[in-house]
């Protein structure tokens, strides 16, 4: 049994449950021309990973329609999630990469101000559009600018750096 990953986590893909749905996402019946598991659609997906069709037992091609239905179905769950959330999500791993480039010895200031940078200009542009969650995302940019700038003064004020960090990289303040 494989994973999928969405912005919402990992979800299994279990080609053996029971509970496959009766119609596809898109709303046509499985194996129907346009639904994940048609034989056109199961042809394009395995060309495209490489594989072999009709090198694959019924048992694989079974276990590639599955995986074709669950991934189908996450698509239409992600596309049916507010923008404002999906947004969101992707922001709060900016704020976390920042933070894992700042936490590596030697810090990479230069990634985490890409990123910091990235985060910013994202929020300056669509932080309207992101509702309620504009306030605690520009937080927490403020937080990982913060943290950049202590970080760099704590490198600059060791003695045991011996030249070994990044020290380029900026970010503009807010």
């Amino acid at each position: 049994m494989g994973t999928l990953w969405t912005p919402s986590g990992e979800h299994p893909v279990d080609p053996e449950r029971s509970d496959e749905p009766t119609s596809s996402p898109a709303g046509g019946s499985p194996g129907a021309p346009g639904s994940p598991t048609s034989d056109v659609a199961l042809a394009q997906a395995a060309q495209a990973l490489g594989l072999d069709l009709e090198a694959m037992t019924a048992e694989e091609r079974e276990q590639l329609a599955a995986e074709l239905t669950e991934m189908a179905r996450v698509r239409a769950e992600v596309a049916s999630t507010p923008v404002a959330e999906v947004l969101t999500s992707y922001l709060t791993r900016f704020f976390d990469l920042a933070l894992i480039y700042l936490d590596t010895t030697p810090p990479k200031f230069n990634d985490a101000a890409v990123v910091i940078e990235s985060f910013r200009a994202v929020i300056d542009t669509v932080g309207n559009e992101l509702g309620e969650n504009e306030a605690v995302l520009r937080q927490a940019l403020a937080q990982a600018q913060m943290v950049f700038v202590k970080v760099r003064e704590s490198i600059e004020q060791s003695d045991d750096v011996g030249g070994d960090a990044e020290t380029e990289g900026s970010f503009s303040a807010p």
